[in-house]
Parts: structure tokens; C-alpha cells; sequence
């Protein structure tokens, strides 16, 4: 086999590579194209899974046979949920915050398996409860210092806020323009026949003349606006936020946080089958097919059930719950869709080789230092956190990074 004579180094160059990998697959994700398809989550999953299914065989170049175990489908139902989750909390959250956010918390599931589960021994418990809380400080830095910008734009010499500029200079639609103009209508129609018929002395009424319309409508608006500040803030804040079972409100901010735990907590254990996987030999690359097969599967299951759902919401419509999955967008969706599964893939290999020859305490932790890649993505490219904010946010991450090498060095073989 290829990796036959490889030694620990071959694991902390994979644990690097995953990490660049890992910190930059969600980039396709937040691009124009998918944001403004505003393509769903589980969409963006199906091209990860579908691309780490092709080019899982690429393993059969390098002398692995194929060869497929049961624990490769429990990975996938850690790994597929959980990156739904991921891809959500970084449309919401943002990239820096999103992956700096389960990065942290994977390290954290990471030792409890390999310490609680697998009985993995560490240099010194004390030490070890030291690295976590430098993690947690780290972690909570990163998500307090998150602030987006203030995006202010200039306008006729003057500057404006971002936000408020757009939604001037957006055309409403159909939808936006909730108003009742009946009453005026009318109105203006009666009045308009009275003075008519008063300066023809007969029934019968002209038209107005473009130019009359035009000072009619110039003299009298047709909408008013008698919205308060107060109101415009509450519809603002309703856009921007979630209502969880009609009791409690978070945003979508919040929210994204929220998915980016569940995915720190339950796709951050995707890589633990392997340890069972590997007392059966099939460690290493050869639990890549069983991991991108089993994935697919879940994958697959996972659209069946979405499927039963809408068919069950639409009182057993067939077609209209086939139509009201959500849509590929294939034409425009395949670039960015699979730059990111290849990304992910590339990631998750190197992710497999690592904790293959370092153990699942160091290797996956170590491949984790992805947050800082992310995070420079999020505030050099996508601009997601305030220049005041940079600074500080470097800094915990910083602290971030420390817990994390920490807890890596507390981990004895």
C-alpha cells in the first residue's frame, strides 16, 4: 500500500491539508450564485455526498481493494445531518464564526471519546481541564468579537447606511405593497366625475390629460406611509428572526449558531466508527468507501423522508410534494456544488489519514486549526467582521488554536 511506510509526520501533513480543506469548502457555499438561489442546505449536502461517493474509488488506484464495512453507514448518519446543520449555521452565522464555532466543540467530543469512551490516557488531568477552558475562552471570544460590519455606503456625497440604502433603492414587488387603495380610488373618481360634469353641463366626462394625471398623482400620493420608526424596527426584526414552536424567538444569527453546535456535537463524531472500523482493517484509506457509501445512503434516506413529509403536508399529493422538494439548480449549482464536495473530500481523506496514524485525540483536533482558515476567508474575503472587531477576533482564535494544541500535547499514547 502507498501509505505502508508512512510514519507520524504523514499524519500532521494530513492533519494540515485537512485543515486548509475543511477551512475553505464553505466558501462555494456562501457564493453569489448560491446565495442568491438561496439554495437549501440539504441541496449543498447532496452535492458533497454525491461527489465524496465518485471520488471515493480514487482509493483503488493506490492498491486498496474495495472492500465495504456497516460502520461506514453510522459515520454517515453522524456526518450527513450534521453537515446540513454546518452548511446552514454558515449562511447565517457566517464562515468565521460557523466553522470556529464546531471546530472548537469537535475538539472537545473528540477527547471525550478518546478519553471517557476509548480510554485513552492523557500527560495530566489538570492539564487537560486547563487546555478545554483555554478553548472555551477562545471560543466564546471568537463568537463575541463576530460582529458584522457596518456596511456604509456614499450617496449624492452624503453616506448611508448600507442596509437602509438598499432597501430604498430595492423595486418593491407585488407582495411588499400591503395597502388598501380602494377607498381612494373611488373617491378620487367621484370627485373627478363631479367636476367634470360641472364644467360640461352633461354626463358625459373626458379623460384626464397625462399632464393633469401626472399633478394629481404629484399633488396626492397614492400611498402613505404612516408606519412609526417603532413599526418599521419590529417588521425588520421579524424578517430576521425565528419563531420555535410559537414559543420562543431567536434570530437567524442565533440560529446559525445553534446548527453550528449540533454539528460540533453530532457530525464532530463522524470519524468515530473508524475506531471500530479499523479492529476489523479498515483503517486508513481503506475506510473511505465505506464512509462516502454509507454517507450516500443516509443522503438518499434522508430525501425519501423529506419526500414522505411534504407528501404528508400536502394531504398525499404526489406530484405537488415531488414539486415542493427543494430544487437542484443544477445549471447553476454544479461549479460551486462540487468545488465544495471536492474540497470537503480532500478534507475528509486527509481528516481519515490522520487520526489513522496520530490517534483520534490529536489528529482530529489538530485538524480543526480549519477555524483560522475559515476565519481569514470571513474577514478578508467576505468581509463578515468588523475592521474594529479583526483584532480581537485574531486574538481569540488565537486563544482557540493554544486550547487546542494544548489538549493535543495532553494526549499520551
Amino acid at each position: 500500500m502507498i501509505l505502508d511506510k508512512c510514519t507520524d509526520a504523514c499524519g500532521y501533513f494530513a492533519a494540515v491539508a485537512a485543515a486548509i480543506c475543511l477551512g475553505s469548502f464553505g466558501v462555494p457555499a456562501k457564493s453569489k450564485v448560491v446565495t442568491r438561489l438561496d439554495a437549501d442546505p440539504m441541496v449543498i449536502q447532496t452535492y458533497k455526498s454525491t461527489i465524496s461517493f465518485v471520488t471515493c474509488w480514487l482509493v483503488v488506484l493506490s492498491g486498496e481493494p474495495i472492500k465495504f464495512t456497516s460502520w461506514g453507514v453510522v459515520s454517515g448518519i453522524f456526518w450527513v445531518p450534521g453537515g446540513i446543520a454546518g452548511i446552514y449555521a454558515i449562511r447565517n452565522a457566517g464562515l468565521a464564526i460557523a466553522v470556529g464555532t464546531w471546530s472548537s466543540i469537535i475538539v472537545l467530543t473528540s477527547f471525550f471519546w478518546g478519553i471517557g469512551v476509548f480510554e485513552e490516557h492523557v500527560r495530566s488531568e489538570l492539564g487537560a481541564c486547563g487546555a478545554c477552558l483555554t478553548l472555551v475562552v477562545g471560543l466564546v471570544g471568537m463568537s463575541r468579537y463576530s460582529k458584522p460590519p457596518n456596511r456604509i455606503k456614499e450617496v449624492d456625497g452624503e453616506e448611508k447606511d448600507g442596509a437602509l440604502y438598499e432597501e430604498i433603492t430595492r423595486v418593491p414587488s407585488g407582495n411588499d405593497l400591503d395597502v388598501d387603495i380602494s377607498k381612494r380610488t373611488v373617491s378620487r373618481k367621484a370627485s373627478r366625475g363631479k367636476s367634470d360634469a360641472a364644467n360640461t353641463g352633461n354626463n358625459e366626462t373626458k379623460p384626464p390629460s397625462p399632464s393633469r394625471a401626472y399633478l394629481e398623482i404629484e399633488a396626492e400620493p397614492l400611498l402613505q406611509d404612516d408606519s412609526t420608526d417603532e413599526d418599521v424596527e419590529a417588521q425588520e426584526k421579524k424578517q430576521k428572526s425565528i419563531s420555535i414552536m410559537g414559543q420562543f424567538t431567536v434570530t437567524k444569527r442565533e440560529m446559525g449558531i445553534i446548527a453550528a453546535v449540533f454539528n460540533g456535537l453530532w457530525g464532530g463524531t463522524n470519524l468515530v466508527p473508524l475506531h471500530y472500523a479499523s479492529h476489523e482493517g479498515f483503517g486508513g484509506p481503506m475506510y473511505v468507501i465505506s464512509f462516502a457509501s454509507g454517507s450516500m445512503l443516509v443522503t438518499i434516506a434522508l430525501w425519501v423522508i423529506r419526500f414522505l413529509f411534504e407528501l404528508y403536508r400536502l394531504d398525499g399529493a404526489v406530484l405537488k410534494a415531488f414539486h415542493a422538494l427543494p430544487p437542484l439548480h443544477i445549471r447553476q449549482m454544479w461549479i460551486p456544488g462540487t468545488l465544495s464536495g471536492i474540497l470537503w473530500s480532500a478534507g475528509n481523506f486527509m481528516c481519515i489519514i490522520s487520526v489513522t496514524f496520530l490517534g483520534q485525540g490529536v489528529g482530529y483536533s489538530f485538524t480543526q486549526a480549519s477555524m483560522l482558515i475559515s476565519g481569514l476567508w470571513g474577514i478578508f474575503y467576505f468581509h463578515e467582521i468588523g475592521e474594529d472587531m479583526i483584532n480581537r477576533w485574531l486574538a481569540s482564535a488565537v486563544v482557540a488554536l493554544c486550547g487546542i494544541l494544548w489538549l493535543s500535547y495532553e494526549h499520551a499514547k
